[in-house]
């Protein structure tokens, strides 16, 4: 039994925030140590392992990690998320399902946020997006109006030229 659950039906559940999804991958991916007793993988050890991995170049300190654990780093890259994602993926159990990356983000395709990434490499879709971020949701709604209008003038023209 882990943290009061049973079944392994219950030990995978995704929480839908990124830090309570981390923090049950920690609660409930063990191991059996020396003397028998199950126990958690510490902080320090798993940062350390994912620095060590030679199948990826991501590194992680144990602070960052810690920091993602307690909800001050709130925005890993893909590339930490899966790297977190392999180690614990590759120490699970055989009856806990498989342990990804959408997992942790609780998306239902990495595709998704891996395209969101890209767009966001230009720097005037950067800017819109902090711009934004910091509207009103009233605005927000007006700025998604306005965008819709433009699609529907854009249509159009890009019809005319077939």
């Amino acid at each position: 039994m882990v943290g009061g659950e049973s079944g392994a039906a219950n030990r995978h559940q995704p929480a839908g925030d990124f830090t309570q999804c981390l923090n049950h991958l920690f609660a409930s991916v063990t191991y059996q140590s020396d003397n028998g007793r199950t126990q958690s993988y510490s902080t320090p050890y798993v940062a350390r392992k994912i620095t060590e991995d030679p199948s990826h170049e991501t590194t992680v300190s144990r602070v960052y990690l810690a920091g993602l654990r307690s909800g001050r780093n709130t925005n890993p890259t893909i590339a930490v998320v899966k790297a977190v994602a392999k180690f614990f993926d590759e120490r699970r159990t055989p009856d806990m399902p498989p342990i990804t990356a959408a997992y942790l983000l609780g998306v239902e395709e990495v595709e998704e946020v891996e395209e969101l990434e890209r767009k966001l490499t230009d720097r005037q879709v950067r800017t819109i997006a902090m711009r934004a971020g910091e509207m009103t949701p009233a605005m927000r709604r007006q700025l998604l109006r306005m965008l819709d209008a433009l699609d529907e003038q854009a249509l159009p023209a890009a019809a005319d030229r077939d």
